[in-house]
């Protein structure tokens, strides 16, 4: 396997809607289209960080009375606060305005790139609001989005040609 570097690779995009994707499994799936990705808002070019969009489970242990070992089974499935620190930017506010607080969509990661056939991830997500980072050093201007991951994530979904 092949290792590889992160930024220049991976893309980030915010797209309004994936049809396909459907949680009545309990396990997310379905991948976006090529029209719902180009529908989509890149967000790859202002990403300054990314925090959060992780799957846990809580394990439940159950003991038993024949061991003195407390075995576990899958418990619920969450997922901690999820953020994007993104660049401002003082001539647009497209960005700002497709991830107002409020808005629904999906959070594509694509880790190796809008690639076909490659995995992607699909988040769906409500903005919990865009803040504005404050600070006097030598630093970009920068503002927070938090995202409420609103059904399980497809981890496992694939870029379309």
């Amino acid at each position: 396997m092949a290792k590889f570097f992160r930024r220049g690779v991976s893309k980030i995009k915010f797209a309004p809607a994936v049809a396909a994707y459907s949680d009545t499994t309990g396990l997310g799936v379905g991948s976006p289209t090529r029209p719902e990705i180009v529908a989509g808002q890149d967000l790859s070019g202002a990403l300054s960080e990314i925090s959060g969009f992780m799957l846990s489970n809580s394990p439940i242990p159950i003991p038993d009375i024949l061991t003195t070992f407390t075995g576990q089974i899958n418990g619920e499935d969450t997922v901690d606060s999820s953020t994007l620190t993104l660049y401002d930017d003082d001539t647009a506010t497209t960005i700002r305005t497709a991830l107002a607080k409020g808005v629904n969509g999906f959070i594509l990661l694509f880790p190796y790139g809008d690639t076909s056939t490659k995995r992607c991830e699909v988040w769906p997500v409500r903005s919990t609001g865009v803040n504005d980072e404050w600070s006097t050093g030598n630093d970009p201007a920068r503002y927070n989005v938090g995202f409420a991951v609103t059904r399980i994530p497809n981890q496992g979904a694939i870029t379309p040609a």
